[in-house]
């Protein structure tokens, strides 16, 4: 008889009621025959949660009464889990459809390439045909992208090496997770509230020479930034903030100076550049927020590091003393610049 390792999915869920039951109705028809969906409800309105719970029993629930972001909110459902001796935990976004053979192909893919975290290969919905995130890459100034986002998917091999999975679907082994806590109880850590807290804790992976893969035929399907919206100020300045956060708390203090070189001529580029490529990501934020929102925000998040920094420097210093401020994470750094502003 087949056995199948012990898989905790969980799914955070924020003023989504209708995406979710999507996501959770595509897991009813998964083909793996051991796993629990925990549903973490971040103080949604008119009581998603509880309503979610009634619709879909078989969930264990973990309702806060605020809304704790992305970060915090894994973290409570990583925290139960391994309170309940999962073997693997996967964090899904809400806004994904999985195909029915999604969890069996990821943990076999796992298992068959010795790894000890993966990506799971997310496709745009509904345009399926395109790549979301397939793995990221990380950037000098602690930023990341997905490295073929947007184009279509060709690959043959089932598993190649990543530096960090996407948390829109990624999955950690438990003994992984457990070496790389910080603050106690925090895997993603919490002062990024939302975006690139994937990073951060794909560099302590690394560091400590955890493995990575993106499984390519476990699938996903996502929306994109349906809770926080595709461009959003909230997004930009989460993702500034964050990327100085990635650098300060995890490199050597003589590589921040590269890292915000790297950042000045990064920003120039996304204002430039979408005067020459209409279709360019800066002409599409752009478009959305215009250069003084975009500059405003920018400088917004400049001040919540300054505001925070004892915070991050305490961060840091836990960081530190256990080895995970090291000179090797400039090996696994991207310094083409086109692969930021196309």
């Amino acid at each position: 008889m087949k056995t199948y390792p012990k898989v905790a999915i969980i799914i955070l869920n924020w003023n989504g009621f209708s995406d979710t039951v999507e996501c959770l109705n595509s897991l009813k028809k998964l083909e793996y025959g051991n796993y629990k969906v925990v549903l973490v409800d971040n103080g949604s309105a008119n009581n998603e949660g509880i309503r979610l719970k009634e619709m879909f029993s078989a969930v264990h629930l973990i309702q806060n009464e605020t809304n704790r972001g992305f970060a915090a909110g894994n973290n409570d459902g990583i925290n139960w889990a391994l309170e309940n001796e999962f073997e693997y935990i996967v964090n899904l976004n809400n806004d994904c459809i999985a195909e029915k053979k999604w969890l069996t192909n990821l943990i076999e893919g796992l298992k068959s390439s010795n790894a000890d975290f993966g990506s799971s290969r997310i496709m745009f919905y509904p345009k399926t045909h395109l790549i979301c995130s397939d793995g990221d890459i990380i950037f000098p100034d602690g930023s990341a992208i997905p490295e073929n986002r947007n184009k279509t998917y060709t690959e043959t091999v089932k598993t190649r090496i990543i530096f960090s999975a996407c948390g829109a679907g990624s999955i950690y082994s438990s003994e992984c997770l457990k070496k790389v806590r910080i603050k106690n109880n925090q895997f993603f850590d919490e002062l990024h509230f939302v975006y690139y807290e994937d990073v951060d804790l794909g560099i302590r992976l690394n560091i400590k020479s955890y493995k990575g893969v993106l499984v390519s035929d476990a699938v996903v399907y996502h929306k994109h930034s349906a809770t926080t919206g595709k461009y959003s100020s909230l997004k930009i300045f989460h993702s500034e903030k964050n990327r100085m956060l990635n650098e300060i708390l995890n490199y050597p203090i003589y590589l921040i100076p590269f890292g915000e070189i790297f950042s000045a001529l990064k920003i120039f580029l996304l204002l430039v550049y979408p005067i020459f490529n209409k279709k360019s990501k800066g002409h599409r934020y752009l478009k959305n927020l215009g250069v003084l929102e975009m500059l405003y925000l920018f400088i917004k998040a400049r001040f919540w590091i300054i505001f925070n920094f004892s915070l991050i420097l305490q961060d840091r210093h836990e960081r530190k003393s256990r080895g995970f401020i090291n000179k090797k994470i400039y090996k696994f750094f991207c310094w083409n610049f086109s692969k930021m502003v196309s």
